[in-house]
């Protein structure tokens, strides 16, 4: 297999409501922002791969027909990938094995939602099955409450740890120029906010954002046109499990505990904490930053709440997360996934500019889609 290469990255700025440009518009800008940091043209590029959301998000079929033309891949081979929220990861994950394969030299990777246009909430209540879930799909924020509550007195993962979460991502944001929401709060802040799903509260939530983010993925050998410092896949997997099982404990996500150690051990990482110089998660509401923390490896079970009070996580502590401000920044969901690897490898080749980790050389980018079911984990390197 050919060694797989991160040589030009691009995101749009995530706003609410992008109402200057429509879905094609939207994807253009990411993708032409990647292509020129590869230094390449279209022409360059062997084959195209679109991840969005399920259809419903932007009320748009076949959305893959609709944005080629835009991006100026008339004649490519064109795939599209769907994942619920963890789409981009996934659509980096079918970039990477066609480059890894051999079917193509270079491929663009396009991700996007334009959630002001589209049915949000319908098309997650509609996700489930009919007969064993539909009856209960209140939306990803219901079961996510659930998964909260049943881990805060097993593991401690209390209300106001989770508010130190926010506090962070928040403060990070202000660094990052693409992030859609840039607040200073306090953890009293979190804590007093409009109560949505127990114990979930308003700015426990990240936004619903416009946006789009693109990546060109290239074999080694072709990676040195485009750049003298790639970002290495080290190693990457995107795991699943049946949404519902009844048998399914709310203490841990079994396909993110399945892709970290396929992960780690492809990538020769043995003690995370240590190897890792920072790390990108998607949260999709504050409380999972925590699981992610123990299920990554970087404190022990029930450790979650320490990590996030002593400051390691921080920008100026040992293991970093979410220095871009993460999902609680901008949160795109279809997109969202490929900006955790963008930002990561950003992290590693130096250009993450005002929210750049001194040093980074080894980073990780985990992803999500349904509620704990779709789980997603990459590493990636400086060399």
């Amino acid at each position: 297999m050919n060694h797989v290469a991160i040589v030009g990255v691009g995101q749009t700025h995530h706003q609410r409501r992008r109402a200057d440009v429509n879905v094609p518009g939207l994807v253009r800008e990411a993708a032409q922002r990647a292509l020129a940091d590869a230094n390449l043209t279209m022409d360059d590029i062997d084959s195209v791969v679109v991840a969005s959301g399920p259809v419903l998000f932007a009320a748009v079929n076949q959305p893959e027909k609709w944005v080629v033309d835009a991006m100026g891949a008339r004649g490519k081979p064109v795939v599209r990938i769907t994942s619920g929220g963890g789409t981009g990861f996934a659509g980096a994950l079918a970039g990477y094995y066609q480059v890894a394969g051999g079917f193509a030299g270079r491929v663009l990777v396009v991700a996007y939602d334009k959630l002001s246009e589209g049915a949000l909430q319908y098309s997650i209540s509609s996700l489930y099955d009919p007969f064993w879930g539909r009856e209960f799909a209140v939306g990803i924020m219901g079961f996510s409450a659930a998964y909260w509550r049943a881990r805060m007195d097993a593991l401690g993962h209390t209300e106001e740890a989770a508010a130190q979460i926010v506090v962070k991502n928040l403060g990070n944001a202000h660094r990052n120029p693409f992030a859609h929401v840039r607040k200073n709060v306090t953890v009293d802040d979190v804590l007093k906010s409009a109560p949505l799903a127990w114990p979930i509260k308003l700015l426990d939530v990240p936004p619903i954002s416009d946006g789009a983010a693109a990546v060109v993925l290239s074999t080694e050998a072709l990676a040195a046109h485009s750049t003298t410092r790639p970002a290495i896949i080290r190693a990457i997997a995107y795991c699943a499990e049946a949404d519902n099982a009844p048998q399914r404990s709310m203490l841990m996500s079994e396909p993110f505990a399945h892709a970290a150690r396929t992960v780690y051990r492809a990538a020769g990482i043995t003690n995370p904490r240590r190897q890792l110089d920072v790390v990108e998660v998607q949260e999709p509401y504050s409380c999972f930053e925590l699981s992610y923390y123990e299920s990554l490896g970087l404190c022990a079970p029930g450790g979650a709440a320490e990590l996030i009070g002593s400051g390691a996580t921080q920008m100026t502590g040992d293991i970093p997360v979410n220095p871009s401000g993460g999902c609680l920044g901008a949160n795109p969901i279809g997109a969202s996934g490929l900006i955790r690897l963008i930002e990561a490898a950003m992290q590693v080749t130096g250009k993450a500019g005002d929210h750049q980790i001194a040093g980074a050389r080894l980073a990780a980018a985990q992803t999500g889609g349904g509620w704990a079911n779709l789980r997603g984990l990459a590493v990636v390197s400086s060399d």
